[in-house]
């Protein structure tokens, strides 16, 4: 095997991962926010579902609003389902910090927490939850998804009762899934995606119908050889979206780094790798970014192979690749 295959190997490793344990990385948690009837919970099912090789313990308010197919449900407990691609579907009724504990003190190996949050809620409130102290070394926030009725926001946000409630959704999240773009014409949809730029720059934001979007988008943890190195992620509607790698054997400055993915376009969804940088030339520097957020942080040592930087890049098909290579190059 070439080197550069050895080290596409390599990122596919990066984007598996092991089941949780505390005295390594934090578990993953995704905040699903948006207004009633937005398509959350046609979302919740996706990933309920689908055979993406993840286990996923989604907590949800109501089981009741939840059509879990019967035929992967393979045990059920007191608020909580099993089903059998590894997931879990968990009941929040009063108390959140309640069933977070009750989860991981449980014992089942889980890859990844999904939050759906009410479609009242404020999500930026339960997105600190996530950052207390008590529980930065079991978890970690990694990022925050807001759906959105393509066909109904103009008139939801007319409405001052609930205005403030939407913006604040949209505003604190780091992708926007513009959703049911198919009960909605191409006029409609280009005036409600400038509707929201004009007011919130800088929103990444996917259009999808039946919230249909990859995993590798939504979530920072990715099963094995879920992102290829090629062109296409997923298939059908999916096949909107593209990844690639990121090389270069030059160090990065940290602080710029995390300065420039903040300004990347908004059509770069996704990235995921190490890098080596000037501020800790001797360890591999884990980067994970969704949307403008990013986590940076020294992760191992290197051993047995040059310092070079290499990131998966997760992106809108029509993004200008040289563009964002370019930008990096900067830092």
């Amino acid at each position: 095997m070439d080197q550069e295959a050895t080290r596409d190997d390599e990122l596919e490793r990066l984007l598996a991962v092991e089941p949780a344990d505390y005295s390594g990385d934090p578990m993953p948690v995704t905040v699903l926010t948006g207004f009633l009837g937005a398509g959350k919970t046609t979302l919740v099912n996706r990933i309920l579902s689908e055979p993406h090789g993840l286990r996923i313990a989604v907590l949800v308010n109501d089981f009741g609003e939840i059509a879990i197919d019967g035929e992967l449900i393979v045990g059920v407990a007191a608020q909580k389902v099993s089903l059998a691609n590894g997931c879990v579907c968990c009941e929040v009724r009063d108390d959140l910090l309640a069933a977070i504990d009750a989860l991981l003190v449980s014992g089942a190996e889980i890859d990844a927490i999904v939050l759906e949050a009410s479609g009242v809620a404020e999500p930026l409130s339960i997105a600190r939850t996530f950052v207390d102290a008590a529980y930065q070394q079991r978890l970690r926030l990694d990022g925050i998804i807001a759906v959105v009725d393509a066909e109904q926001l103009p008139a939801q946000v007319a409405d001052p009762a609930i205005s403030d409630l939407i913006y604040g959704q949209i505003g604190c999240s780091d992708v926007v899934l513009l959703n049911k773009i198919d009960l909605a014409d191409r006029p409609r949809v280009e005036a409600v995606r400038n509707f929201v730029t004009d007011r919130l720059d800088g929103v990444r934001m996917i259009e999808t119908v039946h919230a249909d979007v990859p995993l590798s988008v939504l979530l920072g943890a990715h099963p094995e050889g879920e992102i290829s190195m090629g062109d296409a992620v997923g298939h059908g509607h999916r096949a909107g979206f593209v990844s690639w790698v990121y090389r270069r054997a030059r160090p990065f400055a940290e602080e710029s780094l995390r300065d420039c993915i903040a300004h990347l376009p908004p059509s770069v969804y996704r990235i995921k790798g190490f890098v080596h940088t000037t501020d800790h030339p001797q360890q591999r520097v884990l980067v994970r970014a969704v949307g403008v957020r990013s986590d940076i942080a020294p992760f191992d040592q290197w051993v047995g192979a040059d310092p070079v930087s290499r990131l998966v890049i997760v992106a809108d098909r029509a993004v200008d690749r040289a563009a964002v290579d370019a930008a990096l190059d900067t830092c």
